[in-house]
């Protein structure tokens, strides 16, 4: 007999996959993709409707981000990460288009 034929193997998850938005929601809503987030609380604090947390992960020691149903969809928190660990998802579960982000970006610092 072998008794130590099972082995224990510790596997990084793959980030959800893209699913429709619940709900009459028309606009795009925050994803957190858990292999990039840091937990450095950047989207944390850039957030107006403050519907991000951080959560404890066996990924990292600070944890990672969590977004809630209250989400606005207003893209701050995926122009802000420097590690690009939120991404937007449309309605129909596609995402968001990166040049909105830059869009955006610049109608909110002032340069459009």
């Amino acid at each position: 007999m072998n008794m130590g034929s099972e082995e224990n193997k510790t596997t990084v998850k793959d980030p959800l996959p893209l699913q429709k938005v619940s709900g009459a929601r028309k606009r795009a809503a925050a994803r957190v993709i858990s292999e990039l987030c840091t937990g450095c609380r950047i989207c944390v604090q850039t957030c107006p409707s403050d519907c991000i947390t951080i959560v404890e992960s066996d990924l990292n020691y600070t944890g990672i981000a969590q977004v809630d149903e209250s989400c606005t969809g207003c893209n701050i928190c995926a122009i802000d990460c420097p590690w690009t660990g939120v991404e937007m998802l449309n309605p129909d579960g596609s995402r968001k288009d990166e040049a909105e982000y830059e869009r955006q970006l610049k109608r909110l610092r002032g340069y459009q």
